[in-house]
Formats: C-alpha cells, structure tokens, sequence
C-alpha cells in the first residue's frame, strides 16, 4: 500500500532518533487478507487487548491510530493486525510488526505506546467497520480480544473527500452556472460543461409542483469546460418550466448530483422577437467585457515589459509589487550539528522573518511540543504547514563562532543532527514518490562547501548560495508558482543593508 513506505521510513528515523533508547520499538506494515499463521498455534502467554483505536480521513484515506495496554503482557506482543471492511462485504487487512521486543509498558516520555498506519482507500457515502486486535492473538476456540470502531464517510460535498480524485471525476469541483432564457415558443438553457461528463438531462416541468414532467438529452463532445447553450420547444410560456439540470458522470452514472440552482437571462411576454432581442444583447455586453478586459491585459503586459527592459528585472519591482496585508510565507528552517546555531541559524531566521515577513519554524524553538508527539510525527506534521523546507548548509568554521557558541553548539548537536536525518529521509520519501519536491530549497553561505557538506540527493534541490544569489533566492520564496505570495519584494532589498550576521 501507499504508506507503507512512511510506515517503513517512519521506523527507520525512530532507529535513528531513539539510539540512546534500547529497545526502541518501530513496526514495518504489509498485506495479510488471510488468517494470521499465529491463529491455529498454542501460545503460553498472549498479549492483551489494545488500549484503544481511532481513525480519521486524511488525504483520501484512513489515519488509523492504536494504544498498547499499559501492562506487563506487552512483552509477548508481536504485531498488531487491522483489517477494514465495508456493508458490502469488501475487506482488506495489514499486518504490523514491531521490530523490537517491548522492554519497558511506556514509552520514553512515560506515555503508553502508539503507532499509526495512513492507508486504505476511502470512498464517499461508505459505512465502514475498522477492527484491529494483537498478535499472537488468543488460543484456538477461545475469544480473540478486538477492538472494533465503525465510521461513516461524507459525501464529495464535503471537505474532507472533495478534492479526492474519484470525487472530482463525479463532479465535485463542477459549478454549471445555468442560465435560463423563458421566451413563448422555447426555453434556451445555458450551462458550462464537465470535462468528465459528455451526457446531461435537463428537466422540465408544467409547474413547481412537477406533476408532469419532461427530460430533454444533451450529448455534447464539449469537454473542455466550454459553454452550450439548449433550445427545448415549448407551446406556451407556461407550459414548461425548469427544474435542474442532471449530469451523467460515468462514476455515478444516474446517482449523481442534480443542480437546480439558475438565473434567468430573458423573458419573453410575446413571440414579436423581445426576448430573443435582449438575449443577443446580453450576449453582446459580454463579448464587449470580454474585449475590453483582453485589451486592458495586453497592455498591462506591455507595460511591464516596458518597465523591467528599461530598469532591468528584480531591482525595481518594488514599483510594480506594493506592500500588501496578506498570508505570510511559512518556512521550516532544516540544519545539522555543523552549522552555528546561535549565527547562522538564529540569524538567518530573523531575516526570514523581519525582512521576508514569513513564519519561521526551528526545531529548537518547539522542543516542548516534539517531546509530546514525537520528533516524527512533528516534523511531518510542520512539512504539510511549511510552504518552503530550506536545508542550511554549514558555513566555515571562524574562531569567534567555536568560542561563542561551543556551548549553544553541544547543547543541541545531538537534537539537530537527529532532526536533520528526519527531515532527510522524508525528503528521500518524497524524492521517491515525486511529491512535494517544490517546497525544497538548499542555502548555503559558502559556494565551495556545499557539495561536501550535505547529502548527494539534495543536489537535485534549487540551490542558492547567499550573498551571491540573493535576488534569485528571494524572487523564488515569493513568486514560485507553488507558494502563497507573501508581502512585496521592497523587503528583499534590505537584506544588503540591514542583515550582517556572522557565518
């Protein structure tokens, strides 16, 4: 499955991290739809029921979340199986196995022992049962201890699945913006079509009580969210009313979402040709909008084309980019041991965050809320927040820097050192499976030191080596097309004049 690569990458930092902690257990997940091999043998001792078992929808899928009971039979536990089924009897299940034995009830935080799993498909409108239970589980013919919750998914509508892709291919993202034209010898129904659907039903009826109704077919090869308008015939202006308009997406065919929501364009009180007069009409402002917005465009761009050949192209854009309240940028500032926490680190962000006006994230500044969850779980939690993960390379090493900051350095050389080799990993996963690669960016204060000091694979980051690239540096954190743009570019300029820390 999809995360069992996190799962699998999610031990691996755990080793990593908990090195000082023997016994530090981490579990690698895979399929097993059958029975459990432990089912049908005799075990002496038989680990008790989980504490407990939750789950929530993240990305499309479960976020299957279990406790260990906090008691001596803990020893005995091998692995844990969950299974998830549906009403209609499809059932899929995955084994976990902890790689350790457990050697203490709690964890290092004093905390009981719990794992998650982020896998299992989910689709709308589903009632779903999640089981999970221990292994080994207990002897034959007697109970097996389980947990079982139930949880129903939403509709497309939602939030939580609407930007699923099996809701989108069922018109989730789909807004039809129906117009409708009443005139005496027909009703013109005007709609943007779905690049799933080709085939639509509209619906008309004699009143609102609908007693009688009529379906008129559209079949369009329109499917590039492109405009149709529908002439239906009618005797009589009141002989047919509009109802909604029913789209066939091929996920759901004739279940799904019928939208009755139009505005009326026209409305003819005889057939002398009014109605269909004020209707070219509208359609005439609309083209004149359209034109004159297109025109207003062009020369937009012409001006700044004007603009950056004549005073060049980053150093006077403050002109074109005036301050503005907006969302700030948040970066996660990435590091290890080499680096100087109290210069480089510490200096680098307030630059980030006085001059850039972006939020800035350091491990170091959290360290209560990753001894609560985690250092895994919080570094994972902060790269979904963070619109930029920026990996610091390590400047050279001054005399000043080891004097002022040898105890700042041993104090979170162990820390950082393991929060970069999460961040590393992760990074590694996503290299992997070609996802959020454009949130990477590699800053280094020294152009010779880099491909020495940091991992191969970052080469493949956008790498920006300050001073030298500062303009580039700062024209990408606000202007990347995959980021939310902060303020205006005049703060970048401040860098030169107002930022001089020590490397």
């Amino acid at each position: 499955m999809q995360a069992a690569a996190w799962v699998l990458l999610l031990g691996s930092v755990l080793t990593q991290c908990g090195s000082e902690e023997k016994g530090q257990p981490f579990i690698t997940c895979g399929v097993e739809n059958g029975p459990s091999p432990e089912l049908m043998m005799h075990h002496r001792f038989t680990p008790s029921d989980l504490f407990d078992l939750s789950a929530e929808i993240v990305d499309c899928q479960f976020n299957i979340t279990w406790i260990l009971t906090e008691d001596a039979s803990i020893r005995y536990l091998n692995g844990t199986k969950i299974c998830v089924s549906r009403a209609a009897g499809n059932r899929a299940c995955i084994r976990c196995d902890y790689t350790e034995k457990f050697e203490s009830q709690n964890n290092f935080n004093g905390q009981k022992w719990q794992f998650h799993y982020v896998g299992f498909s989910v689709e709308e409108n589903t009632e779903y049962f999640i089981e999970a239970s221990n292994i080994p589980p207990a002897n034959p013919f007697e109970d097996i201890p389980q947990k079982i919750i139930k949880l129903t998914s939403p509709d497309c509508q939602d939030n939580t699945l609407k930007y699923c892709k099996t809701c989108i291919e069922m018109g989730s993202l789909w807004d039809p913006n129906i117009f409708v034209c009443y005139t005496d010898s027909e009703v013109e129904v005007n709609f943007t079509t779905s690049s799933f659907c080709s085939e639509y039903a509209i619906v008309l009826c004699e009143s609102d009580e609908c007693r009688d109704y009529t379906e008129h077919t559209v079949f369009t090869t329109k499917r590039n969210d492109t405009r149709v308008a529908e002439r239906i015939p009618v005797n009589g202006q009141n002989s047919r009313k509009f109802i909604e308009l029913i789209p066939s997406f091929p996920k759901c065919q004739s279940d799904c979402r019928r939208y009755s929501d139009y505005q009326v364009m026209c409305r003819e009180a005889s057939s002398n040709g009014t109605g269909r007069a004020n209707w070219d009409a509208n359609l005439n402002a609309i083209y004149v909008c359209t034109v004159a917005a297109l025109l207003s465009i062009v020369c937009t761009l012409a001006a700044i084309l004007y603009f950056k050949r004549r005073h060049g192209t980053t150093k006077n854009w403050d002109l074109l980019y005036p301050n503005m309240k907006q969302t700030p940028t948040t970066v996660l500032v990435v590091y290890s041991q080499e680096v100087c926490f109290q210069h480089t680190v510490l200096g680098f962000a307030e630059f980030l965050h006085e001059h850039c006006k972006s939020d800035v994230i350091i491990d170091a500044w959290q360290k209560r809320r990753i001894a609560e969850i985690g250092p895994v779980q919080w570094f994972a939690t902060q790269r979904e927040i963070a619109d930029k993960i920026i990996f610091l390379s390590p400047g050279p090493n001054s005399a000043a820097c080891d004097s002022t900051c040898k105890r700042t350095i041993e104090c979170h050389m162990k820390d950082s050192e393991c929060m970069f080799m999460i961040a590393f990993n992760l990074f590694c996963s996503d290299l992997k499976n070609q996802s959020s690669l454009h949130k990477y960016m590699v800053v280094s204060f020294n152009e010779t030191n880099l491909a020495k000091s940091l991992p191969s694979p970052l080469n493949c980051c956008p790498k920006y080596f300050l001073m030298k690239d500062i303009d580039s540096f700062c024209r990408d954190l606000y202007f990347s097309q995959n980021l939310r743009r902060g303020e205006g570019t005049n703060s970048k300029c401040n860098w030169r004049f107002k930022m001089n820390f020590k490397l």
